[in-house]
Formats: C-alpha cells, structure tokens, sequence
C-alpha cells in the first residue's frame, strides 16, 4: 500500500462513515459552516521502519480529526461526536491498516468555535 493509497482508504473509511457534519478535507476548497458543528480530517505520516521479523517495512501515523462547535452551546453534542467519531477508526482494521486505541483531547474555546481533537495512531506493513 503506498502512501497515496493509505490516504484514500482513511478518507473513504470517514466519508462512508460519517454523514453528520461537512468536512474539511485537507488541501481541498472549503467554507467554514455558519454557526453549525463541523470536522477537519489530518492524516499525520510518522516514522517508517523495517520490522526485525519478516523484513517487511512498516509504517506508522496519526489520524486526527478536529471537532468543531459554535461556542457557548455545552458539551454534550460535541462529545457524542467525539465518541462517534472515535468509534469509526478505534481498534479497526481495513485496508492493510491497523488503528489504534483512540484519544481525546479538549482545546476549549475560542471567540466563535469550542474544539475537542480525536487521534488515532494507525500502522501498515508494506
């Protein structure tokens, strides 16, 4: 699987997944919604290493998909999103892809938007 592949296989596994808000696909035109929940997806690469057994290379990244609410509207709908969304990719094989226990993280707030940030750490052999 290259690496092209791998973005395509996350992307897709989201997309078919998950209908509730827009995303924000990386490098990809997009307008933030008006007082409306929304998502940005980042595929973060990590190192890439030979495994001692096999002589197969493996490759590790992050998933992590940022959450986005208005301010000011509570946790509770958020965090459901969070848990939804985690549930997606957490302990999940596909692909050739092997994730990870998912993480959650609270940013807070900002003057329009309230964030929590999901990551899932993923591997792949090649």
């Amino acid at each position: 699987m290259s690496f092209a592949n791998e973005r395509a296989s996350i992307e897709a596994r989201l997309n078919a997944n998950w209908t509730t808000t827009t995303i924000d696909w990386e490098n990809v035109d997009f307008n933030t919604p008006n007082n409306a929940t929304w998502i940005r997806l980042s595929i973060i690469n990590g190192a890439s290493d030979y495994r001692v057994l096999e002589a197969k290379k493996q490759h590790l990244g992050m998933i992590a998909i940022q959450v986005f609410t208005p301010i000011n509207t509570g946790t509770s709908t958020i965090r459901g999103y969070c848990d939804t969304l985690a549930a997606i990719f957490d302990d999940q094989s596909f692909d050739d892809l092997v994730c990870g226990v998912a993480s959650i993280s609270n940013v807070g707030g900002s003057d329009v938007w309230y964030q929590i940030n999901i990551t899932i750490p993923y591997r792949r052999d090649t």
